[in-house]
């Protein structure tokens, strides 16, 4: 078997689109004035940011005086959900332990910071939010700031999110929904929806690493001072280049949406079938098997240790990961399964535009080699 590459890891990161790459070229090689100046050098940087949040608003569907640029999502989110608590004082925050660990962490310090009760929302087996228990939280803690992901990164389950925002207007709560694995995937109308806050991060879809967007219905105070950037929501010079290239990404992105998904949900479909085929002992979590993210599985094989798998795997140049990219350098189980109640470690596989079937093949071959040895 003839050694190759292949990377199977798009929910951790993916590759720059060449659109990206030449907005950020030219961003970098002309924009070199500050956006801030008032001369015509940093009006040119300035209009270039601007016109980026005009086109990410008419893609996403929403107002560009509701959307702010950050550093990435953990920024977002940390932004987010501490001025929210700082600003509306919520009765409680109310979360899920499947939430991605920057959420797990900006609840916590916000929680304690603000003195502000925290609640933990039960799921199912699956991982799929129990609305009926969300419900009796809520009305426990009417006005309270619910914070729940759109899509898990580790196993792929989607919440209903139309369904959870009518609850929430229900009791007065508002909404924070990490859309960081479905932003760029789905065509997704942030106007049209009922959240009132929302994250995103580029380099999910094929823009540049270190440039986030969040979403704001509700005016909140900015945790860093220093600076009237990004409408006082942010302080600190933009990154002019991050952003150009993150309103070139989405727009690819958005422009072949249905090629996207079209091409990788048969992709999808195609590594589980190849894996039903070479084991009976492939253990699907969640329901990525079933539906949730169309580029997304987490799966292990029984009685087979994980770690030595994915390292054998990465030697034979397959990329793949077997919990969040934000703490895998930890030995420790992932919070995700430790919640549903799953002891051993998983694979994650990811599928992106690029990957071809026969990146599917190799990967199938090489863990049929590794499973019948000793």
């Amino acid at each position: 078997m003839t050694k190759r590459d292949v990377y199977l890891d798009y929910v951790a990161s993916t590759p720059l689109c060449q659109e990206c790459i030449d907005a950020m070229y030219y961003a970098m090689t002309s924009l070199y004035g500050n956006p801030s100046s008032t001369h015509h050098f940093g009006r040119k940087s300035n209009v270039i940011i601007e016109q980026s949040r005009r086109m990410i608003a008419d893609l996403l569907y929403c107002s560009p005086k509701n959307l702010a640029f950050t550093s990435g999502a953990t920024e977002a989110i940390h932004l987010g959900i501490k001025s929210i608590c700082m600003a509306y004082k919520p009765t409680a925050i109310i979360t899920s332990k499947l939430e991605h660990i920057a959420t797990l962490k900006a609840v916590e310090e916000s929680a304690m910071l603000f003195s502000i009760p925290l609640v933990y929302t039960q799921h199912n087996e699956k991982g799929d939010i129990d609305l009926s228990d969300l419900d009796k939280n809520l009305q426990q803690y009417p006005s309270s700031l619910l914070c729940l992901m759109h899509a898990n990164n580790e196993i792929g389950n989607l919440l209903p999110v139309q369904e959870v925002g009518e609850m929430c207007k229900k009791y007065h709560t508002l909404f924070f929904c990490d859309m960081v694995q479905t932003i760029g995937k789905y065509d997704i109308a942030l106007s049209e929806m009922p959240v009132d806050f929302a994250v995103a991060s580029a380099h999910k879809f094929y823009g540049p690493k270190a440039t986030g967007l969040f979403y704001y219905t509700h005016k909140i105070e900015s945790l860093l001072s220093g600076g009237s950037q990004e409408r006082n929501m942010r302080a600190g010079t933009e990154n002019i280049y991050g952003i150009y290239g993150t309103a070139k990404a989405l727009q690819k992105n958005m422009d072949n949406l249905k090629e996207i998904q079209t091409s990788v949900s048969n992709i999808k479909s195609y590594c589980i079938e190849q894996l039903m085929r070479i084991s009976n002992d492939i253990v699907f979590v969640g329901g990525c098997e079933e539906g949730g993210l169309y580029n997304l599985l987490n799966f292990y094989i029984r009685d087979k240790n994980t770690d030595t798998i994915r390292m054998q795997l990465d030697i034979a140049g397959i990329a793949v990961s077997s919990s969040s990219a934000c703490s895998s350098g930890s030995e420790q189980q992932s919070h995700v399964l430790s919640a549903l109640g799953i002891k051993s470690k998983s694979l994650r596989v990811s599928f992106g535009i690029q990957t071809t079937k026969e990146d599917i093949d190799y990967l199938i071959q090489t863990l049929s080699t590794l499973r019948n040895r000793d």
